[in-house]
């Protein structure tokens, strides 16, 4: 494996021979070099590498300033300077190592080894992040049946892997179901204990139909009996019964999706019980909605309307509506598209999110 590095000193022969230790080191590229912060930061920013060996005493900005500014995914920092009393700010920045000039060989190479191993450790985590990613990609619906009402999902994790889904459930007497749920937490374990609550409502749905309260307190029952206890899930779960073309739905602690009417007016689905998997003896109750052609169903999870701008505002509810009002004549996937792309506009750049969900249905007929 070849290390990427990028050698940032004030003064040229120190970053010359610094090049020329690591050279002699193999498996090293040095990919640039920088004599001040700011010229330091455009570069890490352009090549990327695995590890900045750096010295702190510069003009103007300070080797420890820069540390600080550098933006996530950060690349290992080596400090080399000829000041040691700067050492402790400098671990509190993470460094790797920091190596006292003149530089010795030897601890120039433990330095470099403990990088190469951080680099092999990351790509292996980051390796199987992405096959969790296309295994929990394939959890969801592969494609969307048809009928009198038109669907359209999307589900994108914050950190590859997480805790929302949405499903659309087949049941035993042709009628469908339409669910979106939330597992508190973010990343891997997050989207195991969401594998395991979609498993488990799959086959609870088939086995009690439009009991709805019953399904709800046997999986309710079910999810705190296999976790922990500070872990829950919010569920939107609906039975689409298309003669009548009413829903028939339990929100368990989830956000209120959204009827948009045709003309325009639009009710929200409050909660009909508490979270999942909190309290063995939950009680929960079945609500229904009638549609008409041209209503639009927008069902989400939090991470649509808790995004959040610069200014630490939350998109909101009403920021959701909006967008759905004026989008309720656009096809399903154009709505959820439009949805998406509303939220990423208000949020602040490069911030983390959440994971977020949209399930958009249409009555069509």
């Amino acid at each position: 494996m070849t290390i990427r590095a990028v050698v940032v000193d004030d003064e040229e022969p120190a970053r010359a021979r610094l090049c020329a230790l690591l050279a002699e080191l193999g498996d090293v590229e040095v990919v640039g070099t920088a004599g001040d912060v700011e010229a330091a930061l455009a570069l890490v920013a352009d090549t990327e590498p695995h590890v900045v060996f750096l010295d702190i005493q510069m003009p103007g900005r300070s080797g420890l300033e820069l540390t600080a500014a550098l933006p996530p995914p950060r690349p290992r920092v080596i400090f080399c300077t000829a000041f040691d009393e700067y050492a402790l700010n400098a671990f509190e920045q993470d460094a790797v190592d920091y190596l006292l000039k003149p530089l010795n060989r030897v601890r120039l190479a433990r330095a470099v080894e403990r990088v190469r191993r951080s680099v092999a450790e990351r790509e292996t985590q980051q390796h199987e992040l992405a096959v969790a990613s296309r295994a929990q990609a394939r959890l969801l619906p592969q494609t969307l049946p048809g009928g009198s009402l038109s669907l359209a999902g999307l589900c994108r994790p914050a950190r590859g892997v997480g805790g929302d889904y949405y499903d659309v459930l087949t049941l035993a007497d042709g009628q469908r179901a339409l669910v979106v749920g939330d597992v508190s937490g973010k990343g891997l374990y997050a989207g195991l204990l969401m594998a395991g609550l979609q498993g488990r409502l799959q086959t609870l749905a088939r086995q009690h139909g439009q009991r709805l309260d019953a399904l709800m307190a046997d999986l309710n029952r079910q999810i705190v009996e296999s976790t922990e206890g500070d872990k829950y899930a919010t569920l939107f779960y609906a039975v689409y019964d298309e003669p009548q073309r009413r829903l028939i739905y339990v929100n368990a602690g989830h956000c209120p999706p959204l009827v948009v009417r045709a003309q325009g007016s639009v009710e929200r689905l409050a909660p009909t019980g508490t979270v999942v998997g909190l309290m063995t003896d939950a009680r929960y109750e079945a609500a229904r909605v009638w549609l008409e052609a041209g209503d639009t169903l927008v069902l989400y999870s939090d991470g649509v309307t808790e995004a959040t701008n610069p200014a630490s505002e939350e998109f909101g509810e009403n920021g959701l509506e909006q967008v759905a009002v004026q989008g309720r004549a656009l096809p399903p996937a154009e709505l959820l598209e439009r949805i998406v792309e509303a939220v990423d506009r208000f949020v602040a750049p490069g911030h983390p999110g959440d994971d977020l969900t949209v399930l958009v249905a249409r009555q069509t007929a």
